[in-house]
């Protein structure tokens, strides 16, 4: 999964959970990735970033790359990375993005008890459907078959 993110290069230790960057590789391939620790995305650049950013083409997957202006104040500039030990969220992706959306309004005390009300009934629904796929036909109490909708079989549960 390198290459859906910019991927960094470990150097020595800094501090505890930091260290010293010595690449940043933008969306690699997986064989050309110089390790698997992913930039993401919280960032304390100096103001110079600006001006790299005004220069710089559009990169890989046709975007403008923080990372390629990172690189070039990287060549004056030392780098720090921190390990993060917690869960993450690809909000560039939709899936990603609807799940921290999800932790976020898990952890509202206003919310979360409804939004754990709707996840359940979603989860009952979607496990009513894969019944439904997997049995093929419902058979009523006479052991006549009869054709399963995700509604009779919801009604059901």
């Amino acid at each position: 999964m390198t290459n859906q993110y910019g991927i960094v290069g470990v150097g020595e230790p800094a501090a505890a959970d930091s260290f010293h960057i010595t690449s940043l590789v933008e969306k690699p391939k997986p064989t050309e990735a110089p390790s698997n620790l992913y930039i993401n995305g919280r960032y304390i650049l100096q103001p110079e970033i600006f001006e790299h950013l005004a220069k710089f083409q559009r990169g890989a997957g046709g975007e403008i790359q923080l990372t390629d202006a990172m690189i070039e104040v990287a060549k004056t500039q030392s780098f720090f990375g921190w390990r993060f030990h917690g869960h993450t969220f690809d909000c560039g992706s939709k899936t990603g993005f609807l799940a921290a959306n999800i932790a976020y309004a898990l952890r509202r005390p206003d919310i979360s008890a409804d939004v754990k009300r709707e996840i359940g009934k979603l989860r009952r629904a979607l496990r009513a459907s894969l019944v439904t796929r997997v049995a093929g036909t419902n058979t009523d109490s006479h052991g006549a078959g009869s054709g399963a909708s995700a509604s009779s079989c919801r009604s059901r549960a």
